[in-house]
């Protein structure tokens, strides 16, 4: 994709948890996007391990690689769908200024976001860590690729699709001494690899 780099005005602030965003239960995952149990990118498969829809609007899920533990993840696939009919830009916006507050706790927080002028598409990569300094125990990196997607009942609104690699304790200087590389190949997979189609059931 021929992304180029774009600044953008943002609001709202930013709630980070080191485990997941909202809380796990046993069962059943509802696949409530219709986007097939699994998902491949980058030639690594990526199984529907987790989701959510925590407002009338808002569909959240999580795809992890075989084996993966969802509080300690290394690897991980996520597809959001807002239904909300207005531009990528604004949501982006909202997450960037979630960024930017959380740098206010967090040294490390960083973020780069570009756009795709063709497509209007966006891609924001950022890192963020649990803000322990020298003793900074989680480390994650993200690369966000948003789009305005209306599926095929008509519902309008904004697909994300994303992927995040975290390293713990022990494992966060390897990946610092290699975070230009791993920063590079994650842009590179989230933007060559194509977003899911979803469906809202």
């Amino acid at each position: 994709m021929n992304f180029t780099k774009k600044s953008i005005l943002y609001l709202l602030p930013f709630l980070f948890a080191l485990s997941t965003s909202f809380n796990r239960h046993a069962g059943d995952v509802v696949n409530y996007l219709n986007t097939g149990d699994t998902l491949t990118v980058n030639n690594q498969q990526y199984k529907l391990s987790w989701s959510s829809h925590p407002g009338t609007n808002y569909y959240k899920q999580e795809y992890l690689p075989a084996g993966e533990n969802p509080d300690r993840y290394k690897s991980m696939l996520m597809v959001d769908y807002l239904l909300i009919d207005t531009p990528a830009k604004y949501i982006v916006g909202v997450k960037i200024n979630e960024i930017r507050e959380r740098k206010k706790i967090d040294a490390l927080a960083n973020f780069m976001v570009q756009k795709n002028e063709k497509t209007g598409e966006y891609l924001l990569d950022f890192i963020m860590s649990d803000g322990g300094g020298d003793n900074t125990s989680v480390v994650e990196l993200n690369a966000y690729h948003y789009k305005n997607y209306t599926d095929k009942a008509g519902h309008k609104g904004v697909l994300l699709f994303a992927l995040s690699k975290r390293a713990y304790s022990g494992e966060v200087t390897a990946f610092f001494n290699n975070l230009k590389f791993e920063r590079q190949n994650i842009i590179k997979t989230m933007a060559e690899a194509s977003f899911p189609g979803v469906e809202v059931k």
